[in-house]
């Protein structure tokens, strides 16, 4: 999982040294791996782009902390975000953490968040919805991605957009542990296990400190490597038109990402890449 974040500690970090004992899990992981205010403004324009209009309700599934959705509430006062996510200890750390530092009163009556199965979620109608950090593979079986995604059609408004992001390339197949320096630990991303023929795959997120201490196994994902092919031909035959796939280019001096995405047919020959499945319901 490539390390992107541009979020700041929350009040509760700030200041203090950290150490396995002393660090939180989920504010770690935000400052590692999410870039709020980055990923609200690009959803938002790419919405626009695509729909003729504003994106007005978002919807976040697997929203964990709900830090994207917060972010897109404070955007614009007409602006209302639905986070939906099974684990409610999660959710209630993201009510704390993330809700009441971000929103005032107003804008926490525009944010509301479900602890329910993102299957089994089909109201309020939302202008778009996001599945991202590849929480969608989870889902190992086609029914059980193919029943997503016609669910994701008949939650949105006509006109309205499913994004889901995607990764592969040789390199996300090997047994290997990528480090990324952060301010006051390390984070680790590693891959774990891959078994080429069901396409699972086990990774996990560790975190180093400066005192010697590792918060191990933080978080670890049993998932299913799905294909951009696979992804585009659920999105076809759940009802969405316009299926494409949004490629991010490649950073030359780094050899990573760069972090603009571009509408492509073809994609390149990357040891590792990310992209975004993108479908449009009719109006």
């Amino acid at each position: 999982m490539v390390s992107r974040s541009s979020s700041k500690p929350t009040p509760a970090a700030a200041g203090k040294r950290l150490t396995a004992r002393t660090a939180d899990r989920h504010d770690l992981y935000q400052r590692s791996v999410q870039a709020p205010e980055t990923d609200a403004a690009f959803y938002a324009r790419w919405f626009k782009k695509y729909a003729g209009r504003e994106l007005r309700v978002l919807r976040e599934d697997f929203c964990g902390t709900a830090l994207l959705a917060c972010h897109h509430v404070k955007r614009h006062p007409d602006n209302r975000a639905i986070g939906v996510d099974l684990d409610g200890p999660t959710l209630v750390w993201g009510r704390e953490h993330n809700v009441r530092p971000l929103l005032d009163a107003e804008q926490q009556q525009r944010l509301t968040l479900l602890q329910k199965n993102v299957l089994d979620v089909q109201s309020p109608k939302a202008d778009a919805i996001l599945a991202l950090n590849f929480s969608y593979s989870v889902f190992k079986t086609r029914a059980q991605l193919a029943a997503y995604v016609r669910n994701c059609h008949r939650s949105l408004r006509p006109g309205g957009v499913l994004f889901v992001d995607a990764w592969g390339g040789p390199d996300v197949l090997r047994q290997q542990t990528d480090r990324t320096r952060q301010r006051g630990f390390t984070y680790l991303w590693e891959q774990r296990r891959y078994d080429p023929i069901s396409h699972e795959i086990t990774c996990a997120i560790h975190f180093e400190f400066a005192d010697g201490t590792r918060l191990r196994d933080a978080f670890v994902y049993d998932w299913r490597l799905w294909t951009l092919a696979e992804l585009r031909e659920l999105f076809v035959e759940a009802g969405f038109v316009d299926v494409h796939v949004l490629w991010e280019g490649t950073n030359h001096k780094t050899g990573g990402g760069n972090g603009v995405f571009r509408r492509k047919e073809r994609g390149d020959m990357d040891e590792a890449w990310i992209s975004i499945v993108v479908g449009r319901k009719r109006d």
